[in-house]
């Protein structure tokens, strides 16, 4: 399958298959009833049927495209095909539902017995497509045995839906349904078919397909008998529905009929065989007639040719003896057996001396050391040509060119010929060459000849201009595959002109194409010429790419500076250094200072200036400004005669041919006036920051100090035993146990919030200092965070005092509890007499004549009394 050539049948089958598989899945998909069944009035086929028919469809038409990616393809559909015919096959024999049936469309079909499970696809079908993902698995596998197994697995499936064409034209159910459960549909059956045809075909050469595709006499006969067995098959199928569906005639004229017509098959093909047959021997007697025709004319050719050869020897002789070539013949072992006088007269010996040598004796003796000759037969009909030094009877040697051809009778001829003066005109002909190549291949300039539209000679310098190595543009492509299109009809008129001899020589500019599609600029140079009969171009070529890419940003840089200096925002100026008259000014100098440009060309630059400034103004003039010279401050006029003060920064240029001061003006009337008002205010900064009692810090963002006031200075000698510098970090003064809390505030700050705590640090002698700190970020007027800023102010008297408050509160809590719990005591105590006495009060009342009663409400009232004394010393004792 690795060799197949393109087979139209099978592309056709596969593009018919897959057109009806997509038809039949869009018509599932769009719910279209009749693209579900194609034909209408035939069973529809199921969609997962018509999704296999696709896959199969596109693998084989994959097999007449033999690339790696679409083998890969291949392998992945005949595998899918695969698993669903196995899946299906294994849900009909086992009575299970996977949900394959309806994975991708929802078949609403109605359930009946011969359709219990809607959307899957016939027994016989899930067969099929199981054999035919199979054969397809083997086709891969690149095996005689493997293909051979294919092959008969898609006989198999032919013949099975074979079978199920022929059920379905003669109405035998057994033939189209396995177990008479579910059937498999016409148009389905006639797809299977064609599609195992179209697959046997990959293999032509194995199984029955051989017999239908060879051009032997048994295979055309074996093609013709089985058309004729086949047309008798469809045309009763088709009588027998016709005669069922009119009801022409009965079964027992039926049989009749068959019967007749088998009869009147078997007379046809017998009558078919003879006449083929016949025609066959009537070819083999005119056959054999010819041959004895051919024989006669055989035989008297001979005896023409005899005579020929005859005098051809006779002419040969003639040739040999009177050719300009030295020709000589030698038996295997080489011995000389002819000499012609050409050979005498190169060797110096007569024909007999010659006729007594063998050839070795003619030979170099140091080039038979390490060239022997080689004796023996040789294959007939080879034909050899090399280069000999022979030798010359008085001993000189010299170069020959040796023609030898070999002949069957145990002789080779030989035409030898001197090539002294050949090798001597080769020889100055390499040097040449090589004198002419060394310089080409080391220019750096591209070399080049043309012959026939195409580059026969290219230096590498050459090739490089354009991506290609030499070897990629000699003799390979034409001379227009490195010219881009724009310039090819230029390129290809100049070549015209000088092979046609219109000119002698040419110079041009031209567009060149890259090998990668780049273009470049280069300039060629050449001039016609003849070599080898052939006009012929040879010339130069030049790179100029970056010569063209300098024109054209000097072009772009003028113009840019040209747009620069109208548009820019700045005032510029043009002044020329002789006479300071303005030569070019923008609509910026003209709007800042109130003239029009029209007024400011007519003017001197000592106009712009107040008088008492004037020689300062001319001091700057008389000298030279380097690259952005900055002149400082000075005070210019306006139109108005207002004095403003601009920054100017000047630039000697070389303009038109004299020296020019390119000026930029920058008003900083404002910017003064706004850095005299900043002075002030960080005067006052810097006195609000030594006298206040907060310590402050700035810091960037990698916490470096930035400035600190006095107060920052004393924490910092205080608390850490350092005296802060700029560019001190952070992190290298904080205590290590409190660094990492801090960092965390300080991504907060730098996040945009502000972080406010308090702090402690344990001094020498015991006592503890409180600090309020508050962390804010530094922002510019843009909002970007560009630092912190951290202020400490010194909290450790408030703290004590909310110390010494809070001990207070304390004691007096603990007094409030003691005298809770004393009262909680003496109200369990007084509670008991006091119970009593109640009790007492209510006896006297139903006894009041009762001593003994009087006397216990007597010493109740004692106790009670005694309880009461003893609270009040408890009170007297915890004094609040």
């Amino acid at each position: 399958m690795d060799h197949l050539q393109k087979n139209k049948t099978i592309i056709i089958i596969c593009l018919v298959t897959i057109a009806a598989g997509i038809t039949v899945v869009l018509g599932w998909i769009l719910n279209v009833p009749t693209l579900q069944s194609i034909v209408p009035g035939i069973e529809p086929m199921r969609f997962n049927t018509a999704l296999c028919f696709v896959f199969l469809g596109i693998a084989l038409l994959l097999t007449q495209y033999q690339t790696r990616k679409y083998t890969l393809v291949f392998f992945i559909l005949s595998l899918l095909v695969t698993f669903i015919g196995l899946i299906t096959l294994m849900q009909n024999i086992f009575n299970f539902n996977t949900g394959l049936d309806q994975l991708f469309i929802i078949d609403k079909g109605t359930v009946s017995k011969t359709y219990p499970y809607p959307g899957r696809m016939a027994f016989n079908a899930a067969l099929n497509f199981f054999l035919f993902g199979l054969g397809f698995l083997m086709l891969k596998a690149k095996s005689r045995l493997f293909d051979v197994l294919a092959q008969y697995l898609f006989h198999f499936i032919t013949i099975l839906t074979s079978v199920a064409l022929i059920g379905y034209l003669y109405g035998v159910s057994l033939f189209y349904s396995f177990f008479y459960v579910s059937s498999m549909a016409t148009h389905t059956a006639l797809i299977f078919f064609i599609l195992s045809i179209a697959s046997s075909l990959l293999n032509p050469t194995i199984g029955i397909t051989r017999m239908f595709t060879g051009n032997e006499v048994g295979n055309k006969m074996g093609k013709r008998l089985f058309i004729l067995m086949l047309i008798p098959i469809l045309v009763f199928g088709s009588l027998r529905v016709q005669s069922q569906h009119y009801r022409l005639f009965s079964l027992e004229i039926g049989i009749s009929v068959l019967a007749v017509f088998v009869l009147l098959l078997s007379l046809l093909l017998i009558w078919d065989m003879a006449i083929r047959l016949n025609k066959i021997d009537a070819q083999r007697s005119e056959a054999e007639a010819e041959i004895k025709l051919m024989n006669a004319s055989l035989e008297k050719r001979v005896k023409e040719r005899t005579t020929e050869f005859q005098k051809s020897e006779e002419k040969y002789r003639s040739l040999i003896e009177h050719a300009s070539d030295a020709i000589y013949v030698v038996d295997f072992k080489g011995n000389f057996i002819d000499v012609n006088a050409s050979m005498c007269k190169m060797t110096g010996y007569t024909r007999h001396e010659l006729l007594q040598l063998n050839v070795e004796n003619i030979i170099d003796p140091e080039e038979l050391k390490v060239d022997p000759v080689k004796h023996g037969p040789r294959n007939p009909g080879e034909y050899v040509i090399r280069e000999r030094r022979l030798l010359r009877k008085d001993g000189s040697l010299f170069n020959a060119e040796v023609n030898v051809k070999m002949f069957q009778d145990d002789r080779i001829l030989v035409i030898a010929r001197d090539i002294t003066s050949r090798k001597k005109m080769e020889a100055e002909l390499r040097e040449a060459e090589l004198k002419f190549r060394t310089i080409a291949e080391k220019s750096m300039v591209g070399v080049y000849i043309v012959q026939d539209g195409k580059f026969v000679y290219v230096n590498p310098r050459f090739a490089e201009v354009f991506d290609y190595t030499s070897e990629e543009l000699t003799n390979t492509v034409p001379v227009e595959t490195i010219i881009d299109e724009s310039y090819r009809h230029v390129t290809t008129e100049n070549v015209r002109k000088r092979m046609a001899g219109e000119v002698e020589s040419i110079r041009y500019e031209a567009m060149g194409k890259k090998k990668d599609g780049t273009t470049n600029w280069v300039e060629f140079y050449g001039s016609g010429t003849i070599i080898g009969n052939k006009p012929t171009i040879i010339g130069s070529m030049i790179d100029i790419t970056e010569r063209k890419k300098a024109e054209e940003e000097l072009r772009s840089s003028e113009q840019k500076y040209k747009l620069l200096f109208e548009s820019n925002p700045m005032p510029l100026w043009m002044i020329a250094k002789d006479d300071l008259s303005i030569i070019a000014v923008n609509d910026a100098a003209a709007d800042l200072y109130g003239y029009t440009k029209d007024e400011l060309l007519k003017m001197r630059v000592t106009e712009l200036r107040p008088d008492e400034d004037m020689e300062k103004q001319l001091e700057r003039y008389r000298t030279e400004a380097g690259s952005s010279t900055d002149f400082g401050i000075v005070r210019h006029l306006k139109k108005d005669r207002t004095i403003m003060f601009v920054q100017i920064i000047s630039h000697d240029i070389i303009f038109d041919g004299k020296s020019v001061r390119l000026s930029l003006t920058k008003d900083v009337s404002e910017k003064l006036e706004a850095e005299e008002l900043l002075r002030k205010s960080e005067a006052n900064l810097q006195t609000i920051l030594k006298t206040t009692d907060t310590a402050y810090a700035l810091f960037d963002l990698d916490l470096k100090v930035l400035a600190f006031n006095q107060k920052a200075i004393e924490f910092v000698e205080e608390q850490f035993k350092h005296t802060p510098e700029k560019g001190d970090r952070l992190a290298d003064l904080f205590p290590a146990a409190r660094l990492p809390q801090f960092m965390v505030y300080t991504k907060e700050i730098f996040k945009g919030n502000n972080i406010n705590y308090e702090i402690d640090y344990q001094q020498a002698n015991g006592s503890i200092l409180w600090y309020d700190v508050r962390l804010s970020p530094l922002t510019n007027d843009n909002k970007e965070i560009l630092g912190m800023l951290m202020a400490l102010y010194d909290i450790t008297e408030r703290k004590n005092a909310e110390e010494d408050l809070k001990r207070a509160y304390e004691r007096i809590q603990s007094h409030i509890n003691s005298i809770k719990d004393m009262a909680w005591k003496q109200s369990h105590l007084i509670r008991s007499p006091l119970a009593n006495l109640k009790a007492l009060a209510t006896m006297i009342k139903d006894h009041p004549a009762d001593a003994e009663v009087l006397e216990h409400f007597q010493t109740e009232l004692d106790r009670m009394d005694a309880i009461i004394h003893e609270m009040a010393d408890d009170a007297s004792d915890h004094d609040i």
